[in-house]
Protein backbone atom coordinates (compact mmCIF):
# COMPACT_ATOMS: atom_id res chain seq x y z
CA UNK A 1 0.00 0.00 0.00
CA UNK A 2 1.12 3.28 -0.80
CA UNK A 3 2.37 5.91 2.17
CA UNK A 4 -0.17 8.02 1.46
CA UNK A 5 -3.14 5.49 1.61
CA UNK A 6 -1.15 3.86 4.52
CA UNK A 7 -1.49 7.38 6.38
CA UNK A 8 -5.00 7.63 5.73
CA UNK A 9 -6.12 4.02 6.90
CA UNK A 10 -4.08 4.46 10.34
CA UNK A 11 -6.72 7.52 11.10
CA UNK A 12 -9.68 5.54 10.12
CA UNK A 13 -8.66 2.43 12.14
CA UNK A 14 -7.09 3.88 15.03
CA UNK A 15 -10.35 3.65 17.23
CA UNK A 16 -10.91 0.00 16.68
CA UNK A 17 -10.15 -1.56 19.58
CA UNK A 18 -13.40 0.00 21.24
CA UNK A 19 -15.62 -2.04 18.73
CA UNK A 20 -15.64 -4.97 20.74
CA UNK A 21 -14.54 -3.08 24.25
CA UNK A 22 -11.26 -4.26 23.67
CA UNK A 23 -8.05 -2.62 25.65
CA UNK A 24 -4.61 -2.91 25.56
CA UNK A 25 -3.45 -3.71 29.00
CA UNK A 26 -1.43 -6.38 30.97
CA UNK A 27 -1.54 -10.20 29.57
CA UNK A 28 -2.87 -12.34 32.39
CA UNK A 29 -4.09 -15.02 29.71
CA UNK A 30 -5.46 -18.55 31.56
CA UNK A 31 -4.11 -20.77 28.78
CA UNK A 32 -1.19 -21.11 26.70
CA UNK A 33 -1.19 -19.23 22.96
CA UNK A 34 -2.34 -21.00 20.10
CA UNK A 35 -0.03 -21.65 17.64
CA UNK A 36 -1.07 -18.77 15.42
CA UNK A 37 -0.69 -18.74 11.64
CA UNK A 38 -0.90 -15.72 9.11
CA UNK A 39 -4.87 -15.43 8.44
CA UNK A 40 -4.23 -16.22 4.98
CA UNK A 41 -3.59 -19.30 2.50
CA UNK A 42 0.03 -20.69 2.63
CA UNK A 43 2.27 -19.20 0.16
CA UNK A 44 1.17 -15.64 0.17
CA UNK A 45 3.05 -12.74 1.25
CA UNK A 46 1.26 -10.15 3.04
CA UNK A 47 2.51 -6.87 4.14
CA UNK A 48 2.04 -5.72 8.01
CA UNK A 49 2.01 -2.56 8.99
CA UNK A 50 0.37 -0.07 11.94
CA UNK A 51 0.92 3.31 12.79
CA UNK A 52 0.91 6.25 14.48
CA UNK A 53 -2.49 6.88 16.29
CA UNK A 54 -3.81 3.18 15.03
CA UNK A 55 -3.32 1.02 18.53
CA UNK A 56 0.55 -0.55 19.11
CA UNK A 57 -0.83 -3.87 18.44
CA UNK A 58 -3.45 -3.85 15.27
CA UNK A 59 -2.45 -4.86 12.02
CA UNK A 60 -3.35 -3.47 8.37
CA UNK A 61 -2.67 -5.95 6.02
CA UNK A 62 -2.33 -5.88 2.28
CA UNK A 63 -1.64 -8.48 -0.37
CA UNK A 64 2.07 -7.99 -2.12
CA UNK A 65 1.16 -9.77 -5.06
CA UNK A 66 -1.88 -7.68 -6.19
CA UNK A 67 -4.86 -6.29 -4.98
CA UNK A 68 -5.98 -7.52 -1.80
CA UNK A 69 -10.32 -7.19 -2.15
CA UNK A 70 -11.85 -10.14 -2.66
CA UNK A 71 -8.79 -12.05 -1.45
CA UNK A 72 -9.51 -15.43 1.09
CA UNK A 73 -8.85 -14.88 4.70
CA UNK A 74 -8.69 -18.45 6.59
CA UNK A 75 -8.67 -18.80 10.67
CA UNK A 76 -5.45 -18.10 12.15
CA UNK A 77 -6.01 -21.16 14.58
CA UNK A 78 -8.88 -23.53 15.31
CA UNK A 79 -12.01 -22.11 17.20
CA UNK A 80 -15.38 -21.11 17.20
CA UNK A 81 -17.20 -17.93 15.75
CA UNK A 82 -17.77 -16.34 18.47
CA UNK A 83 -19.36 -12.75 16.93
CA UNK A 84 -19.72 -11.76 13.68
CA UNK A 85 -21.47 -8.18 12.52
CA UNK A 86 -21.18 -4.95 10.96
CA UNK A 87 -19.53 -1.85 12.82
CA UNK A 88 -20.00 1.88 11.20
CA UNK A 89 -16.12 1.91 11.68
CA UNK A 90 -14.98 -1.80 11.05
CA UNK A 91 -17.56 -2.93 8.63
CA UNK A 92 -18.28 -6.50 8.50
CA UNK A 93 -15.94 -8.02 11.16
CA UNK A 94 -15.71 -11.63 12.45
CA UNK A 95 -14.11 -13.01 15.78
CA UNK A 96 -13.05 -16.15 16.56
CA UNK A 97 -12.35 -17.58 20.24
CA UNK A 98 -9.23 -19.84 20.52
CA UNK A 99 -10.56 -21.04 23.79
CA UNK A 100 -8.01 -19.96 26.89
CA UNK A 101 -8.84 -15.89 26.43
CA UNK A 102 -7.64 -16.38 23.16
CA UNK A 103 -9.16 -14.51 20.41
CA UNK A 104 -8.76 -13.14 16.89
CA UNK A 105 -10.86 -10.95 15.24
CA UNK A 106 -10.72 -9.45 11.23
CA UNK A 107 -12.27 -6.23 10.07
CA UNK A 108 -13.81 -5.20 6.89
CA UNK A 109 -14.57 -8.10 5.25
CA UNK A 110 -16.33 -8.04 1.60
CA UNK A 111 -19.25 -9.29 3.21
CA UNK A 112 -20.39 -11.14 6.26
CA UNK A 113 -19.28 -14.25 7.01
CA UNK A 114 -20.68 -17.44 6.34
CA UNK A 115 -19.79 -19.00 9.20
CA UNK A 116 -22.77 -19.12 12.24
CA UNK A 117 -21.93 -18.07 15.48
CA UNK A 118 -20.61 -21.06 17.62
CA UNK A 119 -19.30 -22.89 14.71
CA UNK A 120 -16.08 -24.48 14.76
CA UNK A 121 -13.40 -24.15 12.16
CA UNK A 122 -9.88 -25.38 11.77
CA UNK A 123 -6.41 -23.69 11.62
CA UNK A 124 -6.61 -22.67 7.96
CA UNK A 125 -10.25 -23.00 7.01
CA UNK A 126 -11.44 -20.02 4.94
CA UNK A 127 -13.80 -17.82 7.17
CA UNK A 128 -14.33 -14.51 4.94
CA UNK A 129 -12.34 -12.48 1.96
CA UNK A 130 -10.78 -9.23 2.59
CA UNK A 131 -13.08 -5.82 1.47
CA UNK A 132 -12.92 -2.48 2.55
CA UNK A 133 -16.66 -2.02 4.36
CA UNK A 134 -16.81 0.66 7.49
CA UNK A 135 -14.40 3.54 7.73
CA UNK A 136 -11.78 2.32 5.19
CA UNK A 137 -10.26 4.05 2.16
CA UNK A 138 -8.90 1.08 0.11
CA UNK A 139 -8.95 -2.56 0.57
CA UNK A 140 -7.09 -4.52 3.52
CA UNK A 141 -6.99 -6.96 6.31
CA UNK A 142 -7.21 -5.37 9.76
CA UNK A 143 -6.59 -7.96 12.58
CA UNK A 144 -6.16 -8.03 15.99
CA UNK A 145 -5.37 -10.74 19.18
CA UNK A 146 -6.68 -10.45 22.30
CA UNK A 147 -6.04 -12.14 25.65
CA UNK A 148 -8.03 -11.92 28.45
CA UNK A 149 -9.93 -9.15 26.75
CA UNK A 150 -6.64 -6.96 26.26
CA UNK A 151 -4.74 -6.53 23.19
CA UNK A 152 -1.50 -8.19 22.46
CA UNK A 153 1.14 -8.44 19.90
CA UNK A 154 0.32 -11.04 16.91
CA UNK A 155 2.51 -14.49 16.27
CA UNK A 156 2.92 -16.03 12.91
CA UNK A 157 4.09 -19.42 12.54
CA UNK A 158 6.13 -19.53 16.36
CA UNK A 159 7.68 -16.08 15.70
CA UNK A 160 6.18 -12.54 16.92
CA UNK A 161 5.20 -10.09 13.96
CA UNK A 162 6.79 -7.32 15.22
CA UNK A 163 3.89 -4.96 15.05
CA UNK A 164 4.45 -4.12 19.04
CA UNK A 165 4.46 -0.13 19.11
CA UNK A 166 3.08 2.52 16.62
CA UNK A 167 6.47 3.14 15.45
CA UNK A 168 6.88 -0.39 14.66
CA UNK A 169 8.11 -1.10 10.88
CA UNK A 170 6.06 -2.65 8.06
CA UNK A 171 7.33 -6.02 7.40
CA UNK A 172 6.69 -8.71 4.30
CA UNK A 173 5.37 -11.85 5.70
CA UNK A 174 4.79 -15.10 3.87
CA UNK A 175 2.17 -17.21 5.16
CA UNK A 176 2.71 -21.11 6.40
CA UNK A 177 -0.76 -21.43 6.95
CA UNK A 178 -0.45 -24.86 5.25
CA UNK A 179 -1.99 -27.08 8.09
CA UNK A 180 -2.72 -30.64 7.85
CA UNK A 181 -6.21 -30.97 6.65
CA UNK A 182 -8.77 -32.52 9.15
CA UNK A 183 -10.31 -36.51 7.42
CA UNK A 184 -13.32 -38.42 8.17
CA UNK A 185 -12.57 -40.64 10.32
CA UNK A 186 -13.83 -44.30 9.97
CA UNK A 187 -14.33 -46.97 12.30
CA UNK A 188 -13.33 -50.74 11.12
CA UNK A 189 -13.80 -53.68 13.05
CA UNK A 190 -12.07 -57.20 12.63
CA UNK A 191 -15.52 -59.00 13.24
CA UNK A 192 -16.88 -57.06 10.02
CA UNK A 193 -14.27 -57.68 7.84
CA UNK A 194 -12.55 -54.60 8.22
CA UNK A 195 -15.03 -53.02 6.76
CA UNK A 196 -14.99 -49.12 7.22
CA UNK A 197 -18.23 -46.64 8.44
CA UNK A 198 -18.14 -43.78 8.86
CA UNK A 199 -17.90 -42.57 12.15
CA UNK A 200 -20.99 -39.52 12.52
CA UNK A 201 -23.28 -38.36 15.56
CA UNK A 202 -25.87 -36.00 15.91
CA UNK A 203 -23.84 -32.91 15.61
CA UNK A 204 -22.38 -34.46 12.08
CA UNK A 205 -19.28 -36.38 11.35
CA UNK A 206 -16.17 -37.14 13.24
CA UNK A 207 -13.25 -35.58 11.69
CA UNK A 208 -9.26 -35.28 13.02
CA UNK A 209 -5.91 -35.04 11.70
CA UNK A 210 -5.23 -37.42 14.63
CA UNK A 211 -7.07 -39.87 16.79
CA UNK A 212 -7.20 -41.95 19.97
CA UNK A 213 -9.43 -44.64 21.18
CA UNK A 214 -10.12 -46.23 24.80
CA UNK A 215 -12.36 -49.01 25.65
CA UNK A 216 -14.44 -47.59 29.37
CA UNK A 217 -16.75 -50.37 30.80
CA UNK A 218 -17.47 -52.00 27.38
CA UNK A 219 -18.16 -48.71 25.80
CA UNK A 220 -15.83 -47.27 23.29
CA UNK A 221 -14.54 -43.70 23.63
CA UNK A 222 -12.89 -41.47 20.47
CA UNK A 223 -11.11 -38.63 21.08
CA UNK A 224 -10.01 -36.30 17.90
CA UNK A 225 -7.46 -33.60 17.51
CA UNK A 226 -9.26 -30.90 14.75
CA UNK A 227 -8.06 -27.33 14.68
CA UNK A 228 -6.00 -27.63 17.92
CA UNK A 229 -9.24 -29.00 19.96
CA UNK A 230 -9.56 -32.05 21.08
CA UNK A 231 -13.21 -33.84 21.11
CA UNK A 232 -14.45 -36.56 22.68
CA UNK A 233 -17.07 -39.09 21.08
CA UNK A 234 -18.37 -42.35 22.45
CA UNK A 235 -20.53 -45.36 20.96
CA UNK A 236 -22.96 -44.94 23.88
CA UNK A 237 -24.13 -41.46 22.91
CA UNK A 238 -24.48 -42.40 19.16
CA UNK A 239 -20.79 -40.61 18.45
CA UNK A 240 -22.39 -37.24 19.41
CA UNK A 241 -18.65 -35.32 19.12
CA UNK A 242 -18.63 -33.21 22.19
CA UNK A 243 -15.74 -30.78 22.68
CA UNK A 244 -13.36 -31.33 25.75
CA UNK A 245 -12.70 -27.91 26.05
CA UNK A 246 -8.68 -28.78 25.69
CA UNK A 247 -7.51 -25.99 22.93
CA UNK A 248 -4.11 -25.20 21.93
CA UNK A 249 -2.88 -28.91 21.03
CA UNK A 250 -0.41 -28.62 17.91
CA UNK A 251 0.60 -31.44 14.95
CA UNK A 252 -1.27 -34.44 15.43
CA UNK A 253 0.64 -35.94 18.89
CA UNK A 254 -2.24 -37.63 20.83
CA UNK A 255 -2.46 -40.17 23.04
CA UNK A 256 -5.42 -41.45 26.05
CA UNK A 257 -5.34 -43.84 28.52
CA UNK A 258 -8.58 -45.41 30.94
CA UNK A 259 -6.91 -45.51 34.20
CA UNK A 260 -8.99 -46.82 36.74
CA UNK A 261 -12.29 -45.10 35.17
CA UNK A 262 -10.62 -41.84 34.51
CA UNK A 263 -10.36 -40.98 31.26
CA UNK A 264 -6.78 -39.11 29.93
CA UNK A 265 -5.90 -37.66 27.40
CA UNK A 266 -2.31 -36.05 26.07
CA UNK A 267 -1.46 -33.63 23.48
CA UNK A 268 1.38 -31.48 22.91
CA UNK A 269 1.44 -27.32 23.12
CA UNK A 270 4.65 -25.41 22.27
CA UNK A 271 6.74 -28.57 22.44
CA UNK A 272 6.06 -29.89 26.21
CA UNK A 273 3.20 -32.83 26.73
CA UNK A 274 -0.32 -31.86 28.12
CA UNK A 275 -2.58 -34.21 30.55
CA UNK A 276 -5.90 -33.98 30.49
CA UNK A 277 -8.45 -35.72 32.86
CA UNK A 278 -11.88 -36.53 32.70
CA UNK A 279 -12.10 -35.73 37.13
CA UNK A 280 -10.40 -32.39 36.22
CA UNK A 281 -12.74 -30.47 33.64
CA UNK A 282 -10.11 -31.50 31.07
CA UNK A 283 -7.91 -28.95 32.67
CA UNK A 284 -5.02 -29.51 30.14
CA UNK A 285 -1.98 -29.02 32.61
CA UNK A 286 1.76 -28.92 31.55
CA UNK A 287 3.56 -32.08 32.84
CA UNK A 288 7.06 -30.53 31.77
CA UNK A 289 7.97 -33.57 29.20
CA UNK A 290 9.52 -30.41 26.93
CA UNK A 291 11.32 -30.10 23.72
CA UNK A 292 9.02 -32.99 22.10
CA UNK A 293 7.90 -33.85 18.76
CA UNK A 294 4.40 -32.84 18.15
CA UNK A 295 3.56 -35.57 14.78
CA UNK A 296 3.70 -38.49 17.67
CA UNK A 297 3.31 -39.24 21.62
CA UNK A 298 1.85 -42.61 22.80
CA UNK A 299 0.71 -43.47 26.52
CA UNK A 300 0.51 -46.67 28.69
CA UNK A 301 0.00 -47.96 32.14
CA UNK A 302 1.38 -50.15 34.74
CA UNK A 303 -0.11 -51.15 37.70
CA UNK A 304 -1.59 -47.62 37.93
CA UNK A 305 1.48 -45.73 37.44
CA UNK A 306 1.27 -43.56 33.81
CA UNK A 307 4.43 -43.58 30.84
CA UNK A 308 4.58 -41.37 28.34
CA UNK A 309 6.22 -41.82 25.14
CA UNK A 310 7.54 -39.16 23.14
CA UNK A 311 10.21 -37.88 20.75
CA UNK A 312 12.72 -35.29 21.73
CA UNK A 313 16.06 -35.22 18.96
CA UNK A 314 14.99 -38.24 16.62
CA UNK A 315 14.78 -40.57 19.78
CA UNK A 316 12.03 -42.05 21.79
CA UNK A 317 12.32 -40.57 25.34
CA UNK A 318 10.22 -42.08 28.44
CA UNK A 319 8.47 -40.03 31.33
CA UNK A 320 6.55 -41.77 34.37
CA UNK A 321 4.10 -40.01 36.68
CA UNK A 322 5.71 -41.71 39.44
CA UNK A 323 9.12 -40.54 38.86
CA UNK A 324 7.93 -36.73 38.17
CA UNK A 325 7.75 -36.85 34.45
CA UNK A 326 11.52 -36.79 34.28
CA UNK A 327 11.99 -37.36 30.56
CA UNK A 328 14.77 -40.24 29.94
CA UNK A 329 16.29 -40.90 26.78
CA UNK A 330 15.48 -44.78 26.17
CA UNK A 331 17.62 -44.58 23.06
CA UNK A 332 15.66 -46.01 20.52
CA UNK A 333 15.73 -44.12 17.33
CA UNK A 334 12.59 -43.04 15.76
CA UNK A 335 10.12 -40.83 13.59
CA UNK A 336 6.83 -42.38 15.87
CA UNK A 337 5.90 -44.29 18.48
CA UNK A 338 3.74 -46.87 19.85
CA UNK A 339 3.64 -48.32 23.22
CA UNK A 340 1.43 -51.47 25.04
CA UNK A 341 2.06 -53.45 28.12
CA UNK A 342 2.59 -57.59 27.57
CA UNK A 343 2.18 -58.17 31.52
CA UNK A 344 4.43 -55.87 32.96
CA UNK A 345 6.96 -55.37 30.45
CA UNK A 346 6.56 -51.92 28.49
CA UNK A 347 7.22 -52.44 24.67
CA UNK A 348 7.75 -49.49 21.97
CA UNK A 349 7.06 -50.31 18.59
CA UNK A 350 9.08 -47.04 16.44
CA UNK A 351 9.10 -46.13 13.17
CA UNK A 352 12.53 -45.51 11.73
CA UNK A 353 13.76 -45.15 7.99
CA UNK A 354 10.54 -46.18 7.04
CA UNK A 355 10.62 -49.84 9.01
CA UNK A 356 9.01 -50.89 12.21
CA UNK A 357 11.22 -51.91 15.71
CA UNK A 358 10.07 -53.40 18.47
CA UNK A 359 12.18 -52.89 21.64
CA UNK A 360 11.24 -53.80 25.50
CA UNK A 361 11.90 -52.73 28.72
CA UNK A 362 13.20 -56.49 29.48
CA UNK A 363 15.54 -56.28 27.59
CA UNK A 364 17.17 -52.67 28.32
CA UNK A 365 15.70 -51.23 25.10
CA UNK A 366 17.37 -53.37 22.75
CA UNK A 367 16.14 -52.34 19.62
CA UNK A 368 15.04 -55.15 16.94
CA UNK A 369 13.97 -55.00 13.40
CA UNK A 370 10.24 -56.77 13.12
CA UNK A 371 11.10 -57.05 9.54
CA UNK A 372 8.08 -54.57 8.28
CA UNK A 373 9.79 -52.32 5.93
CA UNK A 374 8.25 -49.61 3.49
CA UNK A 375 6.17 -47.86 5.71
CA UNK A 376 5.21 -44.41 4.15
CA UNK A 377 3.54 -42.20 6.45
CA UNK A 378 5.36 -41.61 9.95
CA UNK A 379 2.09 -43.04 12.00
CA UNK A 380 1.80 -46.11 14.31
CA UNK A 381 -0.62 -47.65 16.77
CA UNK A 382 0.03 -50.91 18.50
CA UNK A 383 -2.37 -53.42 21.20
CA UNK A 384 -2.02 -56.39 22.82
CA UNK A 385 -4.68 -59.12 21.85
CA UNK A 386 -4.68 -61.92 24.53
CA UNK A 387 -1.02 -61.99 24.48
CA UNK A 388 -0.58 -61.44 20.75
CA UNK A 389 1.33 -58.04 19.67
CA UNK A 390 -0.59 -56.40 16.79
CA UNK A 391 1.39 -53.02 15.01
CA UNK A 392 -0.78 -51.39 12.46
CA UNK A 393 0.44 -49.00 9.98
CA UNK A 394 0.43 -47.01 6.74
CA UNK A 395 1.65 -48.41 3.24
CA UNK A 396 0.48 -46.90 0.04
CA UNK A 397 -2.29 -44.62 1.57
CA UNK A 398 -3.73 -47.96 3.61
CA UNK A 399 -3.60 -49.23 6.39
CA UNK A 400 -1.81 -52.58 7.56
CA UNK A 401 -1.53 -55.13 10.43
CA UNK A 402 1.10 -57.21 11.62
CA UNK A 403 1.05 -59.82 14.31
CA UNK A 404 3.53 -60.97 16.42
CA UNK A 405 1.86 -64.68 15.90
CA UNK A 406 2.16 -64.28 11.90
CA UNK A 407 6.12 -63.49 12.07
CA UNK A 408 5.02 -60.16 11.49
CA UNK A 409 3.88 -60.38 7.61
CA UNK A 410 2.53 -56.91 7.38
CA UNK A 411 -0.94 -57.48 5.49
CA UNK A 412 -3.38 -55.17 3.79
CA UNK A 413 -6.58 -54.35 6.13
CA UNK A 414 -8.08 -52.04 2.96
CA UNK A 415 -8.90 -49.28 5.17
CA UNK A 416 -7.88 -46.05 3.67
CA UNK A 417 -6.39 -43.72 5.99
CA UNK A 418 -2.85 -42.41 7.36
CA UNK A 419 -3.41 -41.83 11.35
CA UNK A 420 -4.38 -44.64 13.19
CA UNK A 421 -6.29 -45.53 16.28
CA UNK A 422 -6.74 -48.55 17.66
CA UNK A 423 -8.90 -50.36 20.36
CA UNK A 424 -9.95 -54.04 21.54
CA UNK A 425 -12.91 -55.01 23.22
CA UNK A 426 -14.27 -58.09 24.22
CA UNK A 427 -12.17 -59.93 21.79
CA UNK A 428 -12.33 -57.49 18.74
CA UNK A 429 -10.26 -55.14 17.31
CA UNK A 430 -11.12 -51.85 15.75
CA UNK A 431 -9.53 -49.29 13.75
CA UNK A 432 -9.79 -45.90 13.63
CA UNK A 433 -8.52 -44.50 10.48
CA UNK A 434 -8.81 -41.19 8.87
Amino acid sequence: MRRGLSRALAGLCATLLGVLAVGVGPARAAGPMPFFQLPFPCGETWRLATYSGHGAYNIDMTFTGGGSNGRTIVASAGGAVASKGTTPRGGNYVTLDHGNGWRTTYYHLIAQSPLGVGQYVITGQPIAQVGSTGNSTGPHLHYEVTRDGSGTEAWFNGSPSGINSEGAAARNVTSANCGVAAGQVYEAASNNGWRPQAVSGPGGAVTGVATAAIGVNGTKVLYSLNGGMIFEAASDNSWRNLHTGVVGAQGTALAALNVNGVKLVYNVVDGYVHEAASNNGWRNLNTGIGGVANNSIAAIQVSGVKYVYSIVGGYVHEASSANGWRNLNTGVPGAAVAAITVGTTKVLYVINNNAVYEATSATGWANNWTGISGITFNTIAATNLNGVKLIYTTVGGYVHEAASNNAWRNLNTNVGGSRIGVLTLSGVKYLYAS
